[in-house]
């Protein structure tokens, strides 16, 4: 539950969003504060989102994104085909 600093009623006058200032300590617990925010003064800004599409995309996605694809090849086996002799190099100096 966020403490009553972070609840606003919306009232017919503000737009869509909230915009606030607010000491980053007053977050501990609700958002993951980076490092070099910590014991800060930071603004935080709320805006709605309604993107549905986009949001049913990210639930869906699970893991890292390779992690996905593993096992998907459907067609023949792959096979590694030779590579051949080492070139020769020159000796560095």
């Amino acid at each position: 539950m966020a403490p009553q600093s972070l609840k606003r009623k919306k009232s017919p006058n503000q737009p869509g969003f909230v915009r606030q200032t607010m000491h980053s300590d007053k977050l501990e617990g609700i958002l993951k504060i980076p490092r070099d925010l910590k014991h800060r003064m930071v603004e935080v800004i709320l805006l709605p989102f309604d993107d549905d599409a986009a949001l049913q995309r990210d639930q869906k996605r699970e893991g890292p994104s390779l992690k996905r694809f593993a096992g998907a090849w459907a067609g023949e086996l792959l096979v590694r085909e030779d590579e051949g002799a080492y070139e020769a190099r020159e000796e560095l100096q």
